[in-house]
């Protein structure tokens, strides 16, 4: 990481959960950190006070996802990490136009500026990329859980599934439309799995296992949409930032390499629970209701191309992982709204 080093780097949606733990890695090698954040999002301010407590004087343009090429324009960095969206399902089936106007023509914006400088993009898409296709797969029922069938199981979807599909839920399709115009420009997706960690303000629309033990603590009661054997792949946020670093450093120093390359990025097989499982180890009771639209019953990664490229694969289990983040949500579940 030695290259990423004096060098000067974007990262927008800084104080979200990945931003604000990327934030903390750049700032410990050295890098020239430039933050755009609107601070909107729930948690986003305390990320932001948290991380001028330890580092002192950090300088955040809050500014919408529409005014950041014009600071890209302005500053001219050597690495954009472009994290700014909208990450819920719900809120882009109620409100598929603002959903749109964030996540598919504000990356546009944001590729198309960093083309006209030739600066690299790393983007965080979703495993909502794949659309309904991952429930075409056929699967296993078991007790607690459900599980690909056939070739697909203990081994997961890689970057070669089909992205063509109807059914992807508007941030589905928002996300996708911004991938394909960032790789188009030049840049790097990575399709994330299940992230989770410290300075995770989960909500019940997004970053569930940080909110089922918010709720926990709490003594509030958690909803399964579904029957809860649905299967994801959890990856922890410290194993997220050393392949945002990696892929960091080799963008810039082997642009050529990582332009318009794509990783299917998450915990892998080894990494999975189911819904029931998590409220099993939380001791929690679940109410249930219906499920929702065009819910993966399984989503897990193929990881191996990331390993092949960048000999990145996930180091924490979800047991040390869950561990890490109860503690670090205990510690801080006044603030947590």
């Amino acid at each position: 990481m030695k290259n990423l080093k004096n060098k000067k780097i974007l990262i927008t949606g800084a104080y979200g959960f990945l931003g604000s733990n990327l934030v903390k890695r750049l700032l410990d090698i050295g890098s020239e950190v430039i933050t755009c954040d609107n601070l909107s999002r729930r948690g986003a301010e305390l990320n932001f006070e948290d991380l001028k407590k330890e580092y002192g004087n950090l300088n955040n343009i809050q500014a919408e996802i529409s005014d950041i090429p014009t600071y890209i324009m302005k500053f001219k960095p050597d690495l954009i990490y472009h994290f700014a969206a909208q990450v819920a399902v719900t809120t882009s089936i109620i409100s598929p136009v603002s959903d749109f106007r964030v996540n598919a023509e504000g990356t546009f914006g944001v590729a198309r500026a960093a083309k006209e400088f030739n600066i690299p993009v790393i983007y965080s898409s979703t495993n909502k990329a794949y659309g309904d296709n991952v429930n075409q797969v056929s699967i296993l029922e078991m007790k607690t859980r459900y599980d690909f069938k056939g070739a697909l199981r203990r081994k997961g979807i890689n970057e070669e599934f089909s992205i063509d599909a109807a059914h992807h839920t508007p941030y589905g399709c928002s996300k996708l439309a911004g991938e394909l115009y960032v790789r188009e420009y030049g840049g790097l997706v990575n399709r994330f799995s299940c992230m989770y960690g410290e300075w995770q303000h989960g909500i019940v629309d997004q970053g569930w296992l940080s909110y089922f033990i918010m709720q926990k603590l709490k003594n509030k009661p958690v909803t399964i949409f579904g029957n809860g054997k649905q299967v994801r792949d959890m990856l922890y946020v410290s194993d997220v930032i050393d392949l945002l670093l990696l892929e960091g450093s080799k963008f810039i120093s082997s642009p050529v390499s990582m332009r318009s390359e794509v990783f299917t990025v998450g915990g892998g097989y080894n990494n999975t629970i189911s819904l029931l499982e998590l409220c099993s180890k939380l001791k929690i009771k679940p109410k249930f209701s219906d499920w929702r639209p065009a819910d993966q019953k399984v989503f897990y990664c193929d990881t191996t191309k990331a390993k092949k490229v960048l000999g990145w694969a996930p180091k924490v289990s979800v047991d040390d992982g869950l561990s890490k983040l109860y503690k670090w949500t205990e510690k801080n579940i006044q603030r947590l709204g």
